[in-house]
């Protein structure tokens, strides 16, 4: 009896550990990724705070340029089209691998003989995951058109 709560107690601490990893994953990390960040930007406001009490105390004058924030810079036309061209670039290698490699795969165990239900998920998605790189690649040509006199200024 002693041997059986034992080994039984090990398992549902290892199920709860298994369950734990994705918790961790999902919730925790972004909510540490937030809470790091707002942090940052915190401590960045409060050294400007800190250099213009002491500018008040001296008396000397304080740039008002300093204090702007120094959130994400515009984006040009340039850098989005090249967003676009990694993001099609990642999906559709990503898509095509996954789908050359399920064909293979199925083909040598001949699943695609038989009525197998099953092998229209993985397929679809490796599918779904092409499609997406190639409209991004549809965007990024269709953007190099629209933007082709903002690249010629840059």
């Amino acid at each position: 009896m002693m041997t059986l709560l034992s080994t039984t107690g090990w398992a549902v601490m290892d199920n709860f550990i298994e369950a734990l990893i994705p918790i961790a994953i999902v919730v925790v990390l972004p909510v540490l990724i937030v809470w790091i960040v707002m942090r940052a930007r915190q401590h960045e406001v409060d050294k400007k705070t800190e250099i213009l009490l002491k500018a008040v105390e001296n008396g000397t004058q304080v740039d008002p340029s300093f204090f702007e924030s120094a959130g994400p810079r515009k984006k040009t036309a340039k850098d989005k089209l090249m967003g676009y061209l990694t993001a099609a670039m990642v999906t559709g290698i990503i898509g095509l691998i996954t789908l050359v490699i399920q064909i293979l795969m199925y083909s040598k165990l001949g699943m695609f003989t038989q009525k197998n239900e099953m092998l229209v998920l993985p397929l679809t998605l490796s599918g779904i995951i092409l499609a997406v790189g190639l409209a991004f690649f549809v965007v990024y040509f269709v953007g190099k058109k629209t933007y082709a006199k903002e690249l010629k200024e840059e």
